[in-house]
C-alpha cells in the first residue's frame, strides 16, 4: 500500500510540474510575430555587449501585476550572459540563449506579468546584490524592462507562442548612489532656500 501511495504521489508531482507555464527567455535570434525593438542598450544607446552583463527573468502571476516592481520571484534558472561581440554585430543587445523558463504557479492558459532585469556582474551575482552595491557607492550599470504580460499557451502550441512578444527594449543606466542622491537633494533644498 505504501508503494502505491508513493507512486501516486510521485505521478501527481510530475503532472503538476508539467502543467506549469513556460516561456522562451530570448530577446533575439528568433523571429517574433511583431516588429519591435527588444534590444538592451547601453547608456549611449548602442546595443549592450559584454559577458559581464547578466539578464534574469522575474515574474508575478496575473496580468498587469504591479507587485512585479518589488518581485523577488525570479526564475530558478541561472541568469544568462550577454554576448561578447561588437556593438554593431547583429546579435548585439541580446543575451545568449536563455532557453525555456518555468513560471512556477502559473498554469497553462493563465497569465503572468514579466520583467527582464540586467546588471553588471562586477556589482554582484544577482540584480538585488548589484542594486545594494550601487546603493553602497559602487559604480556600475543596471536596467530593467517595462513590465509586460504573457499568457501561457496550451501544451503542444507552436514554439513562437512561447516567445516574449510583449517585451520591449530598454537601456542600462549608471545608478547614482544613495549618498549622491542625498547630496543632490540637499543642493536643491539649499538653492530653493536661497531664492526665498
Amino acid at each position: 500500500m505504501k508503494k502505491l501511495i508513493l507512486t501516486a504521489a510521485s505521478l501527481l508531482a510530475v503532472v503538476a510540474a508539467m502543467a506549469q507555464g513556460t516561456v522562451d527567455f530570448r530577446n533575439g535570434g528568433i523571429t517574433f510575430a511583431t516588429i519591435a525593438d527588444r534590444l538592451v542598450r547601453d547608456v549611449d544607446g548602442s546595443a549592450l555587449v559584454g559577458a559581464n552583463f547578466r539578464a534574469q527573468l522575474y515574474f508575478e502571476p496575473g496580468l498587469d501585476n504591479p507587485a512585479i516592481e518589488q518581485s523577488v520571484r525570479t526564475i530558478t534558472n541561472n541568469p544568462v550572459s550577454f554576448r561578447a561581440t561588437s556593438p554593431t554585430n547583429a546579435l548585439a543587445g541580446t543575451w545568449q540563449a536563455g532557453g525555456v523558463r518555468t513560471l512556477q504557479g502559473v498554469q497553462i492558459g493563465e497569465s503572468a506579468t514579466l520583467q527582464v532585469r540586467v546588471w553588471d556582474s562586477v556589482l554582484g551575482t544577482t540584480y538585488e546584490a548589484a542594486l545594494a552595491a550601487l546603493a553602497g557607492g559602487a559604480s556600475g550599470k543596471i536596467g530593467k524592462s517595462v513590465a509586460f504580460n504573457f499568457t501561457v499557451p496550451a501544451a503542444g502550441s507552436p514554439p513562437n507562442l512561447y516567445y516574449m512578444e510583449n517585451m520591449r527594449g530598454f537601456n542600462v543606466v549608471p545608478e547614482p548612489s544613495v549618498i549622491l542622491l542625498g547630496a543632490i537633494g540637499a543642493a536643491v533644498l539649499l538653492l530653493r532656500r536661497r531664492k526665498s
